[in-house]
C-alpha cells in the first residue's frame, strides 16, 4: 500500500488489507495465536497517522517472513476488548502502533511506535 492510500484511509474509508493478514475476532480466535511456532500481533488505529509508517514496515516484513510466521491484525477502535486481552495475556502494555512477536506462546519480542522498524522485527522473526 503506497503512503497516499494510508493518507486516504484516515480521511474517511479504511484501506484495503492484505490477504494475507489473519483477523481474529473472538477470544478462542485470539487463543490460537499463542499456539506453536511464530506469530506476529500488530495493533493498528486508523485514526493515527505514525500507525500507517509502522503498518507499512509490518507489511513489507510480512512480505519476505510469511512463511515463517503467521500475521494478525488488530483494529484497537473498533476490537478494544481484544486489544486489552491481549495486553492482559502477554502483560505487555497496549500501546498503538504496537507488535508483539510470540514464538511458542509466549513474548518474544515487542515495539511500539518509532521502534518498530524492518529490520528490528525481522530479526525478531528469525
Amino acid at each position: 500500500m503506497s503512503f497516499l492510500s494510508g493518507l486516504r484511509g484516515m480521511m474517511g474509508g479504511r484501506p484495503q488489507l492484505s490477504e494475507e493478514w489473519k483477523l481474529p475476532e473472538t477470544s478462542e480466535e485470539l487463543d490460537e495465536l499463542f499456539g506453536s511456532g511464530t506469530h506476529v500481533i500488530y495493533k493498528h488505529s486508523f485514526n493515527c497517522a505514525v500507525c500507517i509508517f509502522s503498518k507499512t514496515k509490518v507489511e513489507e516484513t510480512m512480505e519476505s517472513a510469511s512463511n515463517v510466521a503467521g500475521f494478525s491484525f488488530i483494529d484497537v477502535v473498533k476490537q478494544r476488548a481484544l486489544s486489552k486481552e491481549i495486553a492482559a495475556k502477554t502483560g505487555v502494555r497496549h500501546e498503538s502502533p504496537q507488535v508483539i512477536v510470540l514464538k511458542d506462546g509466549k513474548v518474544f519480542w515487542h515495539a511500539s511506535h518509532s521502534g518498530i522498524t524492518k529490520d528490528s522485527l525481522q530479526k525478531a522473526i528469525q
